[in-house]
Order: structure tokens, then sequence, then C-alpha cells
């Protein structure tokens, strides 16, 4: 439950502002949650200062709520995703993908 809360936030902050890394994020299990139940996840944005946003969630069955969290994310320089391996790579396929469109 916690990866999924985390990353609902992650597409919010995602879409304010690009690109953000979690800076800290705090669950709290209200309920249990059963499996093969269809759930909803909503997100919002609580605040934004300079590099930090603040995003508040809440993981639901209809209008129960059965977890819930508060993040902050970070803002962070798009370098710092090219400073991986992996970051390089999805960089370049990136690039080779801009370029082949326009051919």
């Amino acid at each position: 439950m916690g990866a999924a809360l985390d990353e609902a936030c992650g597409l919010l902050v995602t879409w304010h502002r690009f690109p953000c890394v979690t800076a800290r994020i705090f669950v709290r299990f209200r309920k249990p949650v059963l499996i093969n139940r269809d759930l909803g996840i909503a997100a919002w944005v609580t605040e934004s200062r300079g590099r930090r946003i603040h995003v508040d969630v809440q993981l639901r069955l209809e209008s129960e709520v059965l977890a819930e969290a508060r993040g902050a994310f970070l803002h962070v320089p798009l370098e710092h995703f090219l400073a991986s391996p992996e970051g390089r790579a999805a960089g370049e396929a990136w690039r080779r993908r801009l370029h082949s469109d326009g051919e």
C-alpha cells in the first residue's frame, strides 16, 4: 500500500513540476485492505514553495479511508536522473525516439 500511495503522489508532483523525487512520506494505515477489491486513490497538492511540494493522498474502498499519507517532494534538476546509467540510457532512448520522429 505504501508504494501505491507514493506512486500516486509521485505522478501528481510530476504533473505539477517536473522532475521531482520523494523527500519523505508518512503512511498511516487505518484499516485492513482486502485483496481483489477495486480501490481508489486520490492525491492533492497541499503546498508548493520553492523546490518543496507537499502532497496528501488517501487510499479508499468506496467512501471508507483505508490508508492515508502525507509526503514531501523535491524538484530536482534533470541532471539528477541523467547521472545514473539507467538515466543516461533513458535519456538516450528519448533522444533517438525524438530524432526518428522527424525523419
